[in-house]
């Protein structure tokens, strides 16, 4: 299971999330005010990805075990092919729903959903060493079209390691 971080996500097999009452579905803890989704509660490192440190050390994530939601409650469904999509977007790959009623045109979008990064110079950005990779508020991730949805494998093929985890690690 592939639990989506800020620039990149942890791996982990099926036997070692956490599930919900029924014993079979996987639990995500999202990170508060941020895109990122974790594995277990408690404080991530936003700058360290792939790592579940027990402390974080430089720019913090935090989750808990907050209210209960069923996101097949208010989902959406699809199937997706990687054969070229003929609309405007130019995107490749295409969604098809499973209902005439669903909407597909926001799959396709390229841009950036959320905000757009705070400046440097904005008091509430955070950018250890000055270092723009390592600012805490950058812009929102890309969409579906660019997460390699054609994948056989639980890690993308971006250039990041991953490990496919046995176990949660730390925990705080």
């Amino acid at each position: 299971m592939w639990f989506s971080q800020h620039s990149n996500g942890e791996a982990f097999t099926y036997q070692a999330v956490e599930k919900g009452k029924d014993g079979k579905r996987p639990i995500a803890y999202s990170a508060n005010g941020t895109h990122a989704n974790y594995a277990i509660p408690g404080i991530h490192d936003h700058t360290l990805p792939n790592i579940n440190l027990p402390f974080p050390l430089i720019i913090p994530d935090h989750t808990s075990a907050g209210p209960l939601w069923d996101p097949t409650l208010s989902a959406y469904y699809y199937s997706y092919s990687n054969s070229t999509n003929a609309s405007s977007s130019g995107a490749v790959g295409t969604f098809t729903p499973y209902d005439d009623d669903t909407p597909t045109d926001w799959l396709y979008f390229l841009g950036r959903w959320g905000d757009d990064k705070l400046p440097k110079s904005d008091p509430r950005q955070n950018c250890p060493f000055g270092i723009d990779a390592l600012c805490k508020w950058t812009g929102g991730p890309t969409g579906p079209v660019t997460k390699q949805l054609e994948r056989t494998k639980v890690c993308p093929d971006n250039g990041n390691p991953c490990i496919l985890r046995t176990s949660k690690g730390a925990r705080r």
